[in-house]
């Protein structure tokens, strides 16, 4: 396993999928959340706007941003690549962010402080300072040490762990915080007890994101499509937590997919109010990608 380099640049993992409304707002929030040196890799994940001739422009003058154009547009295949392709090896912290939110001044420094001051902790989240509950949000956050994947922090020598067992997440994942958590939180095996004591949520560290109204005709169908992908990521989420437990994270596929015929008895529409009309369409969803 490589030492880490407390000198190092920290390696900065930027999701995004058609974000020229929001690249440049990320970036800039990314210059100034920490004293100490970054690496930005902004993974650009099939995009079809202007996000990629932003970033180049925006590189162009800042060399610690490096493009990454991904022609397959999944989330998870990107932290793949970050993980074990694109990020420098040997550095003591690994952060993750998405496009189309902004770190609080300081956050990365204060995120790594954290870190340094909870060694049982595999990794670290922000807080979120913006949207709708943001406040209830925050409690339950707190309450279980939960992780935020809209910007979160993982030690480096958990990072080599993940690159030393090849372990991957599955294409077609929906909402890595949940997944991250896992592996954090059982350490990377599936023969552990869940442990809060994994993650540390630092409460200095924050991020903000413009939220997405439903009453606006413009973003009708935004909200309907991310409404329908949070049904499928939480059928997604008790598949990947038996698949886990007791196999590991070795065990788990190359494609998401692949686990939804193993667990029919968790394809089962049950009565949510609203939500199990959005419950329904992504079981059609995940019914259609079985065959």
């Amino acid at each position: 396993m490589p030492m880490t380099d407390t000198s190092q640049a920290w390696p900065v993992a930027v999701f995004a999928h058609n974000e020229a409304r929001n690249i440049i707002a990320c970036l800039d929030s990314l210059q100034a959340a920490s004293h100490h040196p970054i690496e930005c890799h902004v993974l650009a994940n099939a995009c079809s706007d202007r996000t990629e001739d932003l970033v180049r422009a925006y590189a162009a003058h800042h060399p610690n941003v490096q493009l990454h154009a991904i022609a397959l547009g999944d989330k998870a295949n990107a932290w793949n690549l970050f993980v074990h392709d694109f990020a420098s090896q040997g550095a003591a912290h690994y952060f993750f962010i998405d496009g189309d939110v902004r770190a609080t001044p300081g956050a990365l420094g204060v995120m790594a402080e954290v870190l340094t001051q909870h060694p049982q902790a595999n990794g670290v989240s922000a807080l979120p300072r913006s949207g709708r509950g943001v406040a209830a949000f925050q409690r339950d956050m707190l309450k279980s040490n939960g992780v935020a994947g809209n910007l979160y922090g993982l030690r480096g020598t958990f990072v080599e762990r993940i690159r030393e067992q090849a372990i991957r997440m599955p294409i077609g994942t929906i909402g890595e915080d949940a997944l991250i958590g896992a592996m954090l939180k059982w350490d990377l095996r599936g023969d552990t007890r869940w442990d809060n004591s994994r993650v540390v949520v630092a409460e200095g560290a924050g991020f903000e994101f413009d939220s997405v109204s439903p009453w606006l005709p413009r973003e009708w169908k935004k909200y309907y499509r991310r409404r329908v992908r949070y049904s499928v990521r939480g059928y997604q989420n008790k598949m990947l937590g038996q698949a886990i437990q007791p196999y590991g994270f070795k065990a788990l596929p190359q494609q998401v997919r692949d686990l939804y015929p193993r667990y029919p008895d968790v394809s089962t529409l049950q009565w949510r109010g609203l939500n199990t009309l959005f419950d329904w369409l992504a079981l059609r969803e995940i019914k259609a990608a079985c065959y």
